[in-house]
This record gives C-alpha cells, sequence and structure tokens, in this order.
C-alpha cells in the first residue's frame, strides 16, 4: 500500500544539472516542458505553475519525482552536486522498482564512452545536435511512459511566470545609447574603375589568367579592374593582353545607373583576400566556401593583438589559446587549441556606407597550426569552449583582429592597384539608438581592463579544464 501511494504521488519531472554551467539549456528545456502540462521541478523557475518552492531536492526525488531527468554533459559528468542527486536517484529506483526512472539528457560534446559508470546502461536522449528533436523524443518517452500532467502547469503559467521574472520594461532607460556594428565603412575608395579591353596574339580565346596581381575580373572580353592597365602587363596569361585601355568610369554613376553593384562586390572581396594572403594569414574556408583568415599560434608576438578599446583605453586580446583536456582513465593530457579568426564581406547596398562586414569564427587545433578537417568535430568544441564568451568578448577580439590588419594611422589599406587603395577604417560604425537598455540579469561586474605592459594571462587563454580527453 505504502509503495503503490507513493507511485502515486509522483507526478513530477525533476532537472537535475550542473549550475551554473548547464543553466540556459535547463531553464530553456523547463519551460518548454511546463508548455506541455508536465508539473517541472527546477532550482531556476521555482514558483512556475504557482508550486510551492521545495527547497530538498532529495525530498523532491525521493517522494515527488516521476523521472529524474538528468543533463548530461562535460561538467555534470564529473561536478559533485549532480553525481549526488544521479546516485539517490538510482538507489530509489532499484529500491522501488521504478522502470526508467533516470532519463540522461545528453547535451554537449561528452564522449559516450567517457559517461558516468552510474549511466553507462541507461539510454540517453540526445540534444547535442538539435534542442528541438530532443525535446520532440522525449517528449515521446515521456507519452510513452505515462507521466501524468497537472492543469496548473501550461501555456498560460509560463508566460505569467516569465512576466514576473522578466518585466518588459525592465531595463529600458529613456536616454540614447550608442551601438557598435560589425561594419568597418571604406572611408576611401578611388572614385574610377576601368573596363580594359583583352586581346590575344594569334588564334586562341581571350581568356585571362586567375592569378592576377590585383583584383580584377573579365566581362566578355574586358578586364573590370580599378588599377591601370600598365599593372597587367605581362601578367595576363600566355598571349593576352591588353589591346585598349579603358576610359575611366566614375563609381557613382555606375552604381546608380547600372547593376554595378555585383562587380563592386566581386572586386571589393577579390581585394580583400588577396591583402590577408598578403599578411600570410592561413585562410579557412567555410561550408558556403566564404574564406576567414585565422591566427596560426606564433604568427603574433605572445599570440596577442593590440587595439584601442571602446572606453579610448589601450589594452589587447588574445588570439590564440588553449585548454587542457584529461583522460581521467590514463591520466594523459593534451592541449587544445582555439584559434580566432574574421570573415569579411562587401557591404555595397544600400549606397551608403560603404563597408565590409566582419563575421568572427573560432576555429581548433592539435598542434596550435593544422586545423581539424571534422566540421562536426569543430563545431562541437566551439560550442564548449565559446559559451561563456559574452558580447563584449566577441567584439573586442574582432577589434583587435582588425587593429592587427591596420597601419598606424588605424586604417587597413587595401591594394586595388600599383598606386590605388580602399582604405578601411579599423573601428566599425556606431549607431545611436533613441532609447537604452541594461539587461537586468546583467549584474556582474565588468573584469579589469588589461594593461599593455603586464603580459599576463588573457581570461581565456590558458584555461585548464579538467576535462576528459576529446574524442577524435
Amino acid at each position: 500500500m505504502a509503495t503503490a501511494l507513493a507511485h502515486a504521488q509522483r507526478d513530477t519531472l525533476l532537472l537535475s544539472h550542473a549550475n551554473p554551467e548547464d543553466n540556459e539549456f535547463t531553464l530553456w528545456l523547463a519551460l518548454q516542458l511546463a508548455n506541455e502540462g508536465y508539473r517541472v521541478w527546477c532550482d531556476l523557475t521555482k514558483l512556475l505553475g504557482g508550486e510551492v518552492f521545495w527547497d530538498d531536492i532529495e525530498a523532491v526525488i525521493r517522494q515527488r519525482a516521476a523521472k529524474v531527468l538528468y543533463v548530461l554533459s562535460r561538467t555534470s559528468n564529473t561536478k559533485d552536486g549532480p553525481l549526488r542527486e544521479l546516485h539517490l536517484a538510482q538507489s530509489l529506483a532499484r529500491r522501488e522498482q521504478l522502470k526508467d526512472f533516470i532519463i540522461p539528457l545528453h547535451i554537449d560534446d561528452l564522449p559516450y564512452g567517457d559517461v558516468t559508470i552510474e549511466l553507462t546502461r541507461v539510454n540517453s536522449v540526445s540534444f547535442e545536435r538539435s534542442w528541438a528533436s530532443g525535446l520532440a523524443t522525449l517528449l515521446e518517452k515521456l507519452e510513452l511512459d505515462g507521466v501524468p500532467k497537472s492543469s496548473s502547469f501550461d501555456r498560460s503559467a509560463v508566460n505569467q511566470w516569465w512576466r514576473t521574472q522578466f518585466s518588459a520594461s525592465a531595463g529600458i532607460r529613456s536616454e540614447e545609447e550608442e551601438l557598435w556594428s560589425n561594419w568597418f565603412p571604406i572611408v576611401q575608395l578611388p572614385s574610377e574603375v576601368y573596363f580594359h579591353s583583352l586581346s590575344r596574339h594569334g588564334i586562341g580565346k581571350v581568356e585571362a589568367t586567375e592569378d592576377l596581381p590585383y583584383p580584377a575580373f573579365q566581362d566578355g572580353i574586358s578586364l573590370v579592374t580599378f588599377a591601370d592597365a600598365s599593372d597587367f602587363e605581362g601578367r595576363l596569361g600566355s598571349g593576352i593582353y591588353i589591346a585598349e585601355e579603358s576610359k575611366p568610369f566614375e563609381v557613382t554613376k555606375l552604381r546608380e545607373e547600372t547593376d554595378f553593384g555585383k562587380s563592386l562586390f566581386r572586386l571589393l572581396r577579390m581585394a580583400w583576400e588577396q591583402m590577408i594572403a598578403e599578411h600570410l594569414f592561413p585562410i579557412y574556408e567555410l561550408a558556403n566556401k566564404a574564406k576567414s583568415l585565422y591566427f596560426r599560434k606564433d604568427h603574433i608576438p605572445l599570440d596577442k593583438a593590440f587595439f584601442t578599446g571602446t572606453q579610448g583605453q589601450k589594452t589587447y586580446r588574445s588570439m590564440v589559446g588553449y585548454s587542457t583536456r584529461k583522460n581521467p582513465t590514463t591520466g594523459e593530457t593534451k592541449k587544445r587549441y582555439w584559434h580566432f579568426g574574421v570573415q569579411s564581406r562587401p557591404l555595397v547596398h544600400p549606397i551608403f556606407p560603404l563597408a565590409y562586414i566582419i563575421k568572427p569564427h573560432v576555429l581548433f587545433s592539435n598542434d596550435g597550426s593544422s586545423l581539424w578537417e571534422s566540421k562536426k568535430r569543430l563545431a562541437a568544441a566551439r560550442r564548449s569552449q565559446c559559451k561563456d564568451w559574452w558580447n563584449d568578448t566577441w567584439r573586442d577580439r574582432m577589434l583587435a583582429a582588425m587593429a592587427q590588419l591596420a597601419d598606424e594611422d588605424g586604417l587597413i589599406r587595401v591594394p586595388l592597384g600599383s598606386n590605388r587603395f580602399a582604405e578601411v577604417s579599423s573601428k566599425p560604425c556606431l549607431f545611436t539608438s533613441p532609447v537604452a537598455y541594461t539587461d537586468p540579469q546583467d549584474l556582474v561586474p565588468s573584469a579589469d581592463v588589461e594593461e599593455p605592459v603586464d603580459y599576463g594571462r588573457d581570461e581565456d587563454e590558458d584555461d585548464v579544464f579538467e576535462d576528459e580527453q576529446e574524442a577524435v
């Protein structure tokens, strides 16, 4: 009778997780499950559904939990608190013969072979590739196992909870705020472009080589470029020459009167790629064929790029760093290097401003040089390494990378010909918002700014994680 009563009271889904490392996923899942009508116990939601919050998680496991949803990650796999909750749930399940009492939710790149022995024989639900697909699988399991729902847990309860936690007006200030963008303006561009007429000696196809000294492309028998004809003398390929030097066409009029935007985009993209090659940066080709430069270890002194911060202070950011992975079985440690990189895309519409849009990337290697080939593995490592990189971290590293490409006057000179350049500011466009906003959750004070004379560690550069060695 006592066992039957205990089973009848088990109507709650308990979320066990590493706090604060896995809070983001856990809060999302708790609200999704409550939306579906399940009674959820989670230390992050507390009074969700109007329920009195139980402070004793062990009491919830012993008396109310229908399922223990164990958020399985690299952190929870080794952290004492979640492991104690897992051990209690396992003991209770054996004693009361609770079938599938624990459901592990695998959310990151923790190798399955390294999962704690408590869960080696327990089937987990995969969330590491897609939270949405993982949720769908979990809901099917809960429905199949007949986990009861509660009328006090539904969408209206979630909405009410959300409104009490996050006011729509909280953090809004009636004052202007200056916002930084990732648009780096082209402050100077040659006013004229050329359409040089190509020909060849003898019979054959008029086709210039792709390996040209300056940005140019062939359109019919015309070579479209910002460079003078003399810049291509003897460089167009076997038998190919400029038969007639083009008159200059004004860029502004071409943009206004013709569909020249695509041609300008192409020239500026080619110019950027040639420029970073001249700086001897390694290039990584992304899935969409776009190219990103990245910093190889020792490419710059101490792997640190100096720049002027948002408050006008001289500071730096590391462009390469590493974490140390430890295999708990063998004791072997292994470094995993991360490499910061940036991808550039010309912005030619709207007409003002012309700019390069800069997008940051983080790549990985085992030796500080040779990048991993597996895009799946890169993506998993990126989620793990960068989960605590907030907006200011990404912004500052982007500013540091651009400053590394600039001359002393702060301009990045992108060659368009032997005596022509696109001059790009190493400071991005700033926009003014009519209202300002302070995130109510952003209560952690900013770290002190690093001084350039202090070659101490950057906050991300030499972090040591006592995690399992990453699967290759």
